[in-house]
């Protein structure tokens, strides 16, 4: 299943349009499914072979007027009406529990009214956001991954144990990394005492760790560019001659700075410039939540990338795929 070295599967984000096309397609329920926007994505990835089966739930009035909008074909049958916000959430938890889908799309709901209901079927003991991209500047435009740009905001030590665990997991499942090279960020990679993340990040590295291999604290440039580590010296933190430099995933020491680095790559990816694409780890489907501000591109390949991990991770199918 693995690469048997550091070698992503793929050289751009955009090719897990590709990939998750070759896979079995998946059933996807846009919860809250009352946006001509949402359905022209979906009917997107069914055009490329990602979907095949897709499950509306919200206001029947609203559907109707969004698949008319759209054009867009769903059987009636795949047509699950509520009147509010809640009761939509309530459907989604039920077909979620009857195994009837395989990605959850966020749509026309309030996001904390969906979490709310969801959290009890989370499956791992934190859920965060893993974001894959690629862009020029960052380890010669091949794909790294992100984390966590938009979940968890209280950043302990046993929460950030679990984002890399989540982070860790995507690399394998979707990029085909047997054990990645985690960088743990932070300002400066010496450890300062009114720097916090410095010593999160030490205390991460010295951790064992069976599916990656972990250094921190390592500053931005060290983590992804060989260059920077050939100008200011290997850092001396554990595990720096095998990440710093080639990192295939960023761990950003919490929130405010996982997001604003995203934001910066979002705002390339609409000059052409990067190409990202996120799920939401730690619940029993996977989950998207996408920004109405995100471009088309971004929103299709994330539903390309959560389609892969929905596939690769059912027991019957993992072998072929």
């Amino acid at each position: 299943m693995f690469n048997t070295g550091n070698v992503n599967e793929f050289e751009n984000v955009i090719d897990l349009i590709d990939i998750a096309g070759r896979l079995t397609a998946s059933t996807v329920a846009v919860v809250g499914g009352d946006r001509a926007e949402d359905l022209s994505l979906v009917e997107s990835a069914r055009d490329h072979g990602i979907v095949d089966r897709i499950i509306l739930i919200g206001r029947k009035v609203r559907i109707r007027r969004a698949l008319d909008k759209s054009g867009v074909e769903v059987a009636e049958s795949d047509i699950i009406t509520a009147d509010n916000d809640d009761q939509v959430a309530a459907e989604t938890v039920e077909l979620i529990k009857a195994g009837a889908v395989d990605v959850v799309l966020k749509g026309n709901i309030s996001t904390p009214v969906l979490n709310r209901v969801l959290l009890p079927l989370a499956v791992r003991p934190t859920v965060s956001l893993v974001t894959i991209f690629d862009a020029a500047p960052v380890r010669g435009g091949t794909p790294v991954i992100l984390t966590d740009a938009g979940v968890t905001t209280a950043c302990t030590f046993e929460r950030m144990e679990h984002i890399i665990e989540n982070a860790v997991d995507a690399a394998q499942v979707i990029m085909k990394i047997a054990r990645p090279r985690v960088a743990v960020l932070s300002a400066n990679e010496k450890q300062i005492p009114s720097l916090n993340s410095t010593a999160m990040g030490l205390k991460l590295a010295q951790r064992k760790w069976k599916d990656a291999v972990v250094c921190g604290p390592l500053s931005f440039d060290l983590a992804i560019d060989p260059a920077s580590v050939a100008i200011k010296g290997m850092p001396d933190c554990p595990n720096a001659k095998k990440v710093a430099g080639q990192a295939d995933i960023l761990v950003c020491p919490g929130l405010d700075s996982a997001n604003i680095l995203y934001k910066a790559i979002s705002a390339m990816n609409k000059y052409g410039q990067a190409s990202l694409a996120s799920i939401t780890m730690g619940f029993a489907v996977p989950y998207i939540i996408l920004s109405r501000a995100d471009t088309v591109e971004t929103r299709l390949v994330s539903v390309a990338m959560c389609s892969i991990y929905a596939q690769r991770t059912r027991p019957k199918k993992k072998a072929n795929q």
